[in-house]
C-alpha cells in the first residue's frame, strides 16, 4: 500500500520501479518545517504543523527558488520548499533498515534534492531507506544581518538541514527505517554541509556515520567573507540606501521570489571571482546575540571539540576536481594572469604584501615551473584549482580528525574512474573529448541522473563501478565499515593517526589501497599555513 502514517498526519506516496527492476515506494514533498514564507523569509525554520486528511505526496516539488544558471534556466523552484522525499522498499521489514540521508550540492546558491539529479534507482537496490530533501539556498538560506532586532542571524539553510534530520528521527520508522542507524552523506556544498553538521552541537546525535564527498567546511568557497552581500542585493532590487539593515530587510521582504533569485546573479564582481570567491551567500559565523547559533566559530576551531569526532566518517573526492572550473580557466585569460589573487583568502594577507607575493611565487614555481605567464598550462591549472578548492580542505579535515578524532575511523577515498559516457558533470561542463574525473562525476555512480540518457548495461565497466560504489556506501551505512566483497581482496584501512602521508582507496577499473597521489601537492599547501591556521 502506498499510504504511510507520520507523526504529523497520513500521507500518500506512489509505487515506483527502478531501472533494474526494484519495486519501491516514493513519498515526495513531505513538509518537515513550516513554509518559510512572509515573516519567516530569511529566518530560522519553524516546526511544521500537523494535518488530518491524507496528504498527497505523489509528485515532486522543485526545490528552493533559485537561478539555475549552469543548467540554462533563469528561474526555478519555490520559496515553499522545506520538503523531504523518502524512498523505501518495505514499510514493515522484520528488522528496521539503515537510513541514508543525502544533502545536495550547488555551492549553497542552487541545487535541489530532486530525482532529476538524485534518482533513487541504484541505491534502492540495496537494503536501505533513502531520504533526500530541499533546503533554502542563496539569500533565502544564507542572508545574515548584524542588527539583533531584525532576527536574521544567518545559516537558515543549514538549520533547515537540522530540521530535516529531526523529522527523520521522529518519522523514519513509519517507512521501515531505523532512526538509531542514520548515515548522512552529501557532495560538494552537500559534503561541506555534512561537515558543518559534524561540527555543530545543533546536529548532535541526529546521525551516526557520515560520508563527506568533495566538499568541506574548510574549503574557501564554503565559508565566504561577508562583502556586504545583503546590501548589494537590496540595492539591486531597489533599496534607496536609507535606514541601514532595517531598510535593506524591508525592501527584500517585499520583493517577489523570482526577482530575488534572478538578481543574485548580478552583483559578483570580476574582482570577487579573481580573488577566488566563487559564491556570495553561504555559511557564516553567526552574530553573538543569536540564541540559535549553528556556526559559532571558524570551522577549524569548532573541529577541535566537535561532537562528530566520536563517529566514523568516509571522506574523499575525484581525481580531477578542478575540471569543474575548466571553462573559466580556458576562456578567461585574467583568471590565469595574477597568481597573487589565488593565495588562500583565509590567510588574511594583503595581496600586495611581500608575504603574499612569496606565496604566489611558491605556487607558481611548484605548479607551473615558475612560468610567469601560466596561461597555456591548462592541465596544471586544473590540478591547482582542484587542490585549492577541494582537495586541500579534505586533507585538512583528515589531519584534524587524526588530531581530535583519533579513536574512530576516518576512511579516505579517491574516485578515479573515467568513462566517455557516464562522467556526466565533466561532459556537462567540459564537453566531449576531455579526459579526467571531474567534481561531481562520482555521484552519477550512486544516483541515477537525468544528465545520462541511458543506464549502464549490466556487466559493463560502468555497471561494475556502480555496484562497487553502492556496496561501499551501504556497507558503511550498515556497519560503519566500507569493506565489502566488491573491493576484495583489497583491504581498506582507516587513515593512520601518525600521518601524513595518508593512504586512500583509489577507485578506478581496479581498486588499490595506496598513498594518496596528491600527497606532495597538498604538503605544499600545508606549508603556506602556520600550524594554528591549518587545523
Amino acid at each position: 500500500r502506498s499510504v504511510a502514517q507520520t507523526a504529523l498526519g497520513p500521507i500518500r506516496g506512489v509505487k515506483s520501479v527502478g531501472v533494474w527492476g526494484a519495486k519501491y515506494l516514493s513519498f515526495f514533498r513531505i513538509p518537515y518545517a513550516k513554509p518559510p514564507l512572509g515573516e519567516l523569509r530569511f529566518r530560522d525554520p519553524q516546526p511544521p504543523e500537523s494535518w488530518e486528511d491524507t496528504l498527497d505526496c505523489t509528485t515532486e516539488s522543485q526545490g528552493c527558488a533559485q537561478s539555475m544558471l549552469y543548467l540554462g534556466t533563469n528561474f526555478i523552484g519555490d520559496e515553499d520548499c522545506l520538503h523531504v522525499n523518502v524512498y523505501t522498499k518495505n514499510q514493515n521489514p522484520k528488522k528496521l533498515l539503515p537510513v541514508m540521508i543525502y544533502i545536495h550540492g550547488g555551492g549553497f546558491v542552487c541545487g535541489a534534492g530532486t530525482t532529476l539529479m538524485y534518482g533513487p534507482d541504484f541505491l534502492i537496490e540495496k537494503d536501505v531507506v533513502l531520504v533526500t530533501f530541499h533546503y533554502r539556498v542563496g539569500a533565502l538560506g544564507f542572508m545574515s544581518l548584524q542588527d539583533p532586532t531584525l532576527n536574521v542571524p544567518g545559516n537558515a539553510g543549514l538549520k533547515d538541514q537540522v530540521m530535516a534530520l529531526k523529522w527523520v528521527r521522529e518519522n523514519i520508522s513509519y517507512f521501515g527505517g531505523d532512526p538509531t542507524n542514520v548515515t548522512l552523506f552529501g557532495e560538494s556544498a552537500g559534503g561541506a554541509s555534512v561537515h558543518f553538521l559534524l561540527l555543530s552541537d545543533m546536529a548532535k546525535d541526529l546521525f551516526h556515520r557520515a560520508i563527506v564527498m568533495s566538499g568541506t567546511a574548510l574549503d574557501p568557497w564554503a565559508f565566504t567573507p561577508d562583502l556586504n552581500w545583503a546590501g548589494r542585493l537590496a540595492k539591486a532590487v531597489g533599496w534607496n540606501g536609507e535606514r541601514g539593515e532595517a531598510g535593506m530587510l524591508e525592501t527584500l521582504m517585499k520583493v517577489d521570489q523570482e526577482t530575488l533569485a534572478v538578481k543574485q546573479g548580478d552583483f559578483m564582481t570580476h574582482e570577487n571571482r579573481l580573488n577566488g570567491i566563487l559564491f556570495h551567500f553561504g555559511p557564516v559565523i553567526e552574530p553573538h546575540w543569536s540564541t540559535n547559533r549553528l556556526v559559532t566559530a571558524s570551522p577549524k576551531d569548532m573541529a577541535k571539540n566537535a561532537w562528530g569526532n566520536k563517529i566514523p566518517i568516509m571522506i574523499g573526492a575525484c581525481s580531477e576536481e578542478g575540471l569543474l572550473l575548466h571553462k573559466e580557466v580556458s576562456t578567461d585569460k585574467d583568471f590565469l594572469g595574477d597568481l597573487t589573487k589565488l593565495v588562500p583568502w583565509e590567510l588574511g594577507l594583503n595581496p600586495l604584501s611581500g608575504q603574499s607575493q612569496n606565496i604566489a611565487k611558491t605556487l607558481r614555481d611548484f605548479y607551473f615551473d615558475g612560468d610567469a605567464t601560466v596561461k597555456d598550462d591548462l592541465e596544471n591549472h586544473i590540478k591547482f584549482m582542484g587542490d585549492k578548492y577541494f582537495w586541500h580542505g579534505i586533507w585538512r579535515v583528515v589531519r584534524s580528525r587524526c588530531e581530535y578524532a583519533e579513536k574512530v575511523p576516518t576512511f579516505l577515498y579517491r574516485f578515479n574512474f573515467d568513462s566517455p559516457d557516464f562522467n556526466n558533470v565533466r561532459l556537462l561542463v567540459c564537453g566531449e573529448g576531455v579526459k579526467g574525473v571531474c567534481h561531481g562525476d562520482d555521484i552519477g555512480y550512486i544516483f541515477k541522473s537525468a544528465l545520462v540518457q541511458k543506464v549502464p548495461e549490466i556487466g559493463s565497466r560502468e555497471h561494475k563501478v556502480i555496484e562497487r560504489m553502492l556496496a561501499i556506501c551501504t556497507n558503511f551505512a550498515t556497519t560503519g565499515n566500507p569493506n565489502c566483497a566488491e573491493i576484495a581482496p583489497t583491504k581498506w584501512l582507516p587513515v593512520s593517526p601518525n600521518g601524513p602521508p595518508f593512504r586512500c582507496l583509489n577507485i578506478s577499473d581496479d581498486v588499490t589501497f595506496c598513498q594518496l597521489p596528491e600527497t606532495e601537492r597538498l604538503a605544499l599547501w600545508d606549508s603556506l599555513y602556520n600550524r594554528d591556521q591549518l587545523i
